[in-house]
C-alpha cells in the first residue's frame, strides 16, 4: 500500500485545522471590541484553540513535511522546501517567544484591569500586530507549498 497519498492528506488536514483556526482569532476579536465585556472569554478561547489545536496541528504539519520530503520526490535542499522549513522556524519562533507570552499577559491585563486601560490596548495592539505577521509568514509558506517555486 502506497502511504505517500495518505500522508499527503493528512499534511494538508492538519494546515486546513491549523490556518482555519488562526483565522478565527480576528474574529474572535472583532467580537470581543464590540462586546468589551467578553473580551475575557474570547481570549481565552483564542488561547485555548492556539494551545489545543492550531499549535498541535502545527506540529503535525512539520512531522509530516518532513516524512513527505523523504518519501517522496522533493530534497530538502530544493528553494521552496528549504525556504518554507526557513519560515516555519522563524513562525515557530515568533509565536512561541512573542505572540503566546503576549496572549496570556492579554488575558491577565483583562482579568485584572479590564479592556479599558492602556496596558490592555497596548498589549492589544501588539497582538494584532503579531498576528498579522504570522499571518504573512503563513500565507508565503502555504504559496511555496502550491506553487513549488525553482
Amino acid at each position: 500500500m502506497e502511504f505517500y497519498p495518505w500522508i499527503k492528506t493528512l499534511h494538508v488536514f492538519f494546515a486546513i485545522v491549523a490556518v482555519g483556526a488562526n483565522i478565527t482569532y480576528g474574529v474572535w476579536m472583532a467580537r470581543a471590541a464590540k462586546e468589551p465585556q467578553h473580551a475575557g472569554y474570547a481570549l481565552r478561547g483564542i488561547k485555548f484553540i492556539d494551545d489545543r489545536i492550531a499549535n498541535p496541528a502545527y506540529i503535525g504539519l512539520l512531522v509530516l513535511g518532513i516524512l513527505l520530503v523523504l518519501g517522496g520526490p522533493w530534497e530538502f535542499e530544493q528553494l521552496w522546501v528549504a525556504a518554507a522549513l526557513a519560515l516555519y522556524v522563524v513562525m515557530g519562533a515568533v509565536a512561541f517567544i512573542l505572540y503566546s507570552p503576549t496572549l496570556s499577559k492579554l488575558i491577565t491585563s483583562y482579568e485584572t484591569g479590564g479592556a479599558d486601560t492602556d496596558e490592555f490596548r497596548s498589549l492589544s495592539a501588539r497582538s494584532r500586530t503579531l498576528g498579522i505577521v504570522l499571518a504573512v509568514i503563513v500565507v508565503v509558506i502555504i504559496v511555496l507549498m502550491v506553487v513549488k517555486p525553482g
